[in-house]
């Protein structure tokens, strides 16, 4: 091989290499706020303006879509994707708006749920004293706990969720899907007999219990209590009438649940007098807890469903 043709191959390989190196110095990738900013579309990054988020595109289309709903700058091409460290979530262009695809930060619905408030009072009898009814424990019956959908109350989501009626002890489950219940009672009120030297366990309990419309059968899937100081409450004398022992209800449930389920919400309890001499013929002999709407004694139910999408 001549000289001179050597010569030729060498200069066409430095004018390849040249050349490729120039194409590559060409794409600008980066993060900017600038306007005179141009990036190469096939790479360009885009920056959230609250320094949040960036937007990607891993497709190189012509169509350009319209300007990201999440408040992005720049335009996106078709397969955009966007990364929100705030949320970690992962959200894709579809060719008209950002989407959620991520589903731990779809967790909420949009964040809508329904709140229903109880209405009225709420009082589960254990019973009467007498003239004497220390050693025994007495058990209360459990008593339905009715909500109302006037105000306070609110419902986002109807179309899953609502009550039986205006006001009722049931809530209906309209569509299938994972919901998050939570409850609280706020006060409980007990009233006792006068008793003297005594030791007693007050206890009120809150039942949830499920039926459906094939099967008209109220099964409890969760039961929460509160007893007095942890335990049994000792007193030199206890009088007659409601008393405030600290006791409160609150729960939060969540489970799977189709259409035509039933979900209804029940005060129970029981009063167990270990020692002491009680006695219902000095002042009072009805044995009770109730919820009722005194002081800090408003109670609601709040039910959020969950999309597992």
């Amino acid at each position: 091989m001549s000289n001179q043709v050597k010569n030729y191959k060498m200069k066409l390989k430095s004018i390849i290499m040249f050349s490729l190196i120039s194409f590559g110095m060409s794409a600008q990738v980066g993060i900017s706020k600038a306007l005179t900013f141009d990036p190469d579309t096939r790479t360009q990054l885009h920056v959230k303006q609250d320094n949040f988020a960036a937007r990607m595109p891993r497709a190189n289309t012509a169509a350009v879509l319209p300007t990201s709903l999440t408040g992005t700058t720049g335009d996106g091409t078709q397969g955009s994707v966007i990364f929100n460290r705030e949320t970690g979530s992962i959200v894709q262009n579809d060719g008209t708006s950002w989407k959620i695809s991520d589903p731990i930060v779809t967790t909420m619905k949009n964040n809508k749920m329904a709140r229903f408030i109880r209405s009225g009072n709420v009082t589960t009898s254990c019973g009467t004293c007498g003239l004497a009814c220390g050693f025994t424990v007495k058990t209360c019956t459990a008593t339905n706990i009715n909500f109302t959908t006037t105000a306070p109350s609110f419902n986002e989501i109807s179309a899953d969720v609502a009550l039986a009626a205006a006001t009722s002890n049931v809530i209906n489950i309209n569509t299938k899907g994972l919901y998050k219940i939570s409850f609280k009672s706020g006060a409980i009120d007990i009233s006792t007999p006068l008793c003297v030297g005594v030791t007693i366990n007050l206890k009120s309990s809150l039942n949830l219990e499920l039926s459906t419309t094939a099967d008209a059968t109220w099964r409890p899937i969760n039961n929460t209590t509160s007893t007095s100081t942890s335990g049994a409450l000792s007193v030199a004398s206890l009088l007659p009438g409601s008393i405030d022992v600290g006791q409160s209800l609150a729960f939060t449930y969540v489970g799977v649940f189709n259409p035509g389920d039933k979900l209804r919400l029940s005060l129970a309890g029981s009063q167990n007098i270990g020692t002491g001499i009680c006695s219902g013929a000095l002042g009072g002999n009805n044995m009770s807890f109730a919820m009722t709407k005194i002081g800090n004694a408003i109670s609601e139910v709040i039910v959020e469903k969950i999309n597992m999408q």
